[in-house]
């Protein structure tokens, strides 16, 4: 190729160039524009995950409110919890009253007073010890004995108890009220030789009343109760009961 032909080639090249270079500049307004930060066409074909896309959370948000905590109240709880697990695992530990006698009246306010009571309530009937009495021992020497070993003795403050019942054909010494003054009599009367000297608890008629079951902190509120409705007493079971 000649020079001047070469010349004319590049000549028309950088004329083609230039005539591009304007439609770009004369089109650009008119073009769609991506940001610096388009994904490009090919992630708007894909799903491609960008974690570090999400917004990050505001630390705006409210928060949840703080909530008091009563450690003393709590450990109470606690403690009252495990008295009760220990009660049933161990019915040894339960203590047991008798709230009454009651009449017809009084049991419906007991009752009312240990309706928010957290122990074991029932209502019994029981024949409560009204006293005690000293006498002798049947199976030892029998009734006519007893009177021959009586008079010999100079005791005269004696009777025979007839009434059907565990001490028919005993010999009675004494009744008395409290347990400290029979002790005393029965010490005097083996004093005087009477080696089978018995004390049985003298039981009066059935009367109603509510046997209380619990641990030793209701034990304690129990009592607390009872101060605020004093009717009748409140007494400690009998070992049976117990």
């Amino acid at each position: 190729m000649s020079r001047a032909r070469q010349t004319y080639t590049v000549l028309l090249l950088g004329v083609a160039f230039n005539g591009v270079l304007a439609a770009v500049f004369w089109l650009w307004p008119f073009m769609p524009q991506r940001s610096a930060g388009d994904p490009g066409k090919r992630a708007e074909l894909v799903a491609i995950e960008r974690p570090w896309a999400v917004p990050a959370p505001s630390t705006d948000a409210p928060k949840a409110p703080a909530v008091k905590i009563d450690l003393q109240q709590g450990a109470s709880s606690l403690n009252q919890a495990i008295e009760e697990a220990s009660a049933q695992a161990d019915p040894s530990v339960r203590g047991c009253r008798l709230w009454g006698p009651f009449v017809a009246g009084d049991a419906d306010r007991i009752a009312s007073a240990l309706s928010e009571w957290t122990g074991q309530s029932q209502r019994v009937e029981r024949e409560v010890p009204v006293g005690y009495i000293v006498y002798l021992d049947k199976t030892r020497t029998g009734p006519a004995g007893d009177i021959a070993l009586l008079q010999s003795k100079g005791i005269r403050d004696w009777f025979a108890i007839n009434t059907p019942g565990p001490l028919q054909g005993t010999i009675s010494l004494g009744l008395f009220r409290d347990r400290d003054r029979a002790e005393q009599h029965r010490k005097d009367m083996q004093s005087k030789g009477l080696d089978h000297v018995e004390i049985r608890e003298r039981l009066g008629p059935k009367r109603g009343y509510f046997e209380l079951r619990g641990t030793p902190a209701q034990m304690d509120k129990l009592q607390a109760i009872y101060a605020l409705v004093p009717k009748g007493e409140l007494l400690d079971c009998p070992a049976a009961a117990s």
